[in-house]
């Protein structure tokens, strides 16, 4: 059957996560004037502890807001580093700020969805907060090609709980055979794509082996794969 819709994975399959991190964090220590040089202390050194506290405290993101998540990951990782600032709350803030309104998108994603668009219905499933990924997808001027946006916290289901698909299968008013998922997480996208018997594509951004149970309906290491695909 041929597929009505495409619908997308957000973070790290059209936006690189890791660089808009990456860009958030540091841009922030220099909006707040806070030289890593100065203190001795590497930015490879400071993203890794950052992320380290970034992974023990996100399952918290239910309890703590997320400006205030960002200062605890903040707060810890100056203490271990022992940098000294009277700067966290603006950091907070100018995080927030820098990781919402800058997007570096995936290789070659408008010329993607550019030609997608033309024969598909397209849209998102992304977990994540409603004020982040809304403005996020805005900013990388993409936001014209959605019909629809679903975001995990706007309905209270996370993938890989198949409701988020179920949800959006309602809202495009299609059925699982109708529909290509594409992502990049094993563990989110591909359960919870065929845990409703959508088709899955795996964009496998990283040449990953694949554990020998996981059967994508296709596999692609490039986003311009996809245009093959559906030639």
């Amino acid at each position: 059957m041929r597929y009505e819709s495409i619908i997308f994975d957000l973070d790290n399959t059209l936006l690189n996560f890791e660089l808009c991190e990456r860009q958030a964090i540091l841009g922030a220590l220099e909006d707040c004037a806070i030289s890593l040089d100065l203190n001795g202390v590497s930015e490879t050194n400071f993203l890794q502890v950052f992320e380290t506290y970034n992974s023990q405290y996100w399952r918290q993101r239910e309890t703590f807001s997320p400006i205030e998540l960002i200062e605890i990951y903040y707060r810890s990782t100056l203490a271990q580093l022992d940098i000294q600032t009277d700067q966290i709350s603006n950091l907070g803030e100018s995080y927030w700020h820098i990781f919402n309104h800058f997007a570096v998108m995936e290789p070659d994603v408008n010329e993607v969805l550019t030609v997608l668009a033309r024969s598909y219905r397209l849209a998102v499933i992304t977990n994540g907060f409603v004020s982040a990924q809304l403005p996020r997808i805005q900013a990388a001027g993409i936001e014209h090609f959605f019909e629809e946006v679903v975001v995990s916290e706007a309905i209270g289901f996370a993938k890989p709980s198949p409701e988020i698909f179920n949800h959006a299968l309602s809202k495009l008013d299609l059925t699982p055979a109708q529909v290509l998922y594409v992502g990049d997480s094993l563990n989110h996208d591909y359960v919870g794509a065929t845990q409703v018997r959508i088709d899955f594509c795996y964009y496998n951004r990283k040449n990953q082996n694949l554990p020998s149970e996981v059967k994508p309906k296709f596999i692609i290491s490039e986003l311009l794969n996809l245009l093959e695909l559906f030639k």
